[in-house]
């Protein structure tokens, strides 16, 4: 049975869905005022993981990732930029898109966008203003937190006389007391708005992800992911929001991943550590990437280091060289390592443990690699690379004007015209390209 640490009783508990077979699944997404980064990297490839063993294990997984295009940092951002939001929201999806293809992550079973749910959004804070729970003022729609006696259950905050209604006008605060929050923000000059009840205005951020998660997953749902600085206040809000008028629990295990630094210190753009994740990709494998947030536990901090990631070079490197070397001969039974590994994902998705075992494998099975099944093996290795999709290589197609260089090589190798043979040699070198001479012919490898 698989067992998940969740955030909100704050121990293992075991994975029972809500319906059998079925997992709802929500993460939250990104805020499309900027390209996404490697801390974006790190929290959606780890629940790319989580749900691939779900997957793996034969549940059925509906993967809801919402994109936040509507908010304070995007108007900022288009003002400066002297765009629309919809402009700049569209290019940053796009981009956002494009870099979790590019990482290998599965796509979304929806990425439900903000500004195409303004309606459903209205609705809900009307519901929440007719039951007494939100109330209006000059500048905005707020949640009385007084009204939900169970607010800040998430964080351990309590609610202290006099430390309430103090309308927050921003959806980040940095305190851990318990402060009304916005639900509707009212339009300002120049700012792009939609008409409420209330009159010209916007979403605040909160609100999104309570109704998204209802309309696409139901009143209540297994799994809410996002990294750990969400916890508060934003997934504390949207519990108040989400259970004052609901189904309660609203969610079943909250999951959080922990926090990536650069160099041992915490990445922001005033220490010039923001690495973004196409600039990622130009110096490192998609694989290499997956790997290295795959070598610590979801929940745990992480240092992104050059050390770091030539380790987890280093380690694909031995599982390519590995596989590589496999030949044929007699089977062997491979369903100890199998269960070990299950074993261990079981136990909260302890990927550094399961691949501590795969690297067992390939040392148990190193000093006699000539003279077991080699297909069989790899059949393995291919069933448990559905979890983490870096453990196989990709075959690579090899362009056109390549193979037409190898084969004229090869008729002046027969022609026995070495110089030439040599001098193409050379030039498939120069485009990245080396050949290995076998007893079944040449072998092209890209360097």
């Amino acid at each position: 049975m698989i067992k998940i640490y969740d955030s909100l009783k704050q121990k293992l508990v075991p994975f029972k869905p809500i319906k059998k077979n079925e997992v709802s699944f929500y993460v939250c997404g990104p805020t499309v005022y900027g390209p996404g980064h490697i801390g974006h990297a790190r929290t959606y490839i780890a629940f790319d993981i989580i749900r691939r063993y779900l997957e793996y294990k034969k549940y059925k997984v509906k993967y809801i990732m919402n994109i936040t295009d509507v908010h304070d940092d995007i108007i900022k951002t288009a003002i400066k930029e002297k765009t629309d939001i919809f402009t700049l929201g569209n290019k940053y999806t796009r981009l956002f898109l494009k870099d979790q293809e590019s990482l290998g992550n599965k796509k979304a079973t929806k990425n439900p966008r903000v500004t195409e749910h303004i309606k459903e959004i209205i609705k809900y804070v009307q519901k929440l203003e007719n039951k007494g729970l939100a109330y209006e003022s000059d500048d905005s729609v707020y949640f009385d937190v007084n009204k939900y006696k169970k607010y800040g259950k998430l964080n351990n905050i309590k609610i202290e006389k006099g430390k309430t209604g103090t309308r927050v006008d921003t959806d980040k605060y940095e305190r851990k007391q318990a402060s009304d929050f916005v639900l509707w923000k009212k339009s300002k000059k120049n700012e792009p708005s939609w008409l409420g009840p209330w009159g010209e205005g916007r979403p605040g951020w909160h609100i999104e992800c309570s109704v998204m998660s209802k309309k696409y997953l139901g009143e209540q749902i297994d799994i809410h992911g996002g990294a750990r600085d969400l916890k508060f206040p934003h997934h504390e809000n949207e519990i108040a929001q989400s259970e004052a008028i609901g189904k309660t629990p609203f969610v079943k295990y909250w999951m959080h991943a922990g926090l990536l630094k650069i160099n041992n210190q915490k990445m922001s753009k005033s220490l010039n550590n923001y690495i973004t994740i196409k600039d990622v990709l130009k110096k490192y494998d998609p694989r290499v990437i997956r790997m290295f947030v795959a070598s610590s536990h979801y929940q745990s901090e992480l240092n992104w280091s050059k050390k770091n990631l030539k380790q987890a070079e280093n380690r694909l490197q031995r599982i390519d060289e590995f596989l590589s070397r496999l030949g044929k001969g007699k089977t062997i039974s491979l369903s100890k390592y199998e269960k070990a590994i299950e074993k261990v994902m079981d136990d909260n998705f302890n990927t550094p443990e399961a691949l501590a075992i795969i690297f067992k494998l390939i040392n148990d099975i190193n000093p006699k690699i000539d003279k077991v099944d080699g297909k069989e093996i790899k059949e393995f290795f291919e069933r448990i690379d559905k979890i983490f999709n870096f453990l196989i290589k990709p075959k690579e197609s090899v362009p056109q004007i390549i193979n037409n260089l190898l084969k004229e090589r090869e008729t002046y190798r027969k022609e026995r015209q070495w110089e030439k043979a040599d001098k193409i040699r050379q030039k498939l070198d120069q485009l990245g390209y080396i050949i290995k001479d076998t007893n079944k012919g040449p072998k092209i490898i890209k360097k």
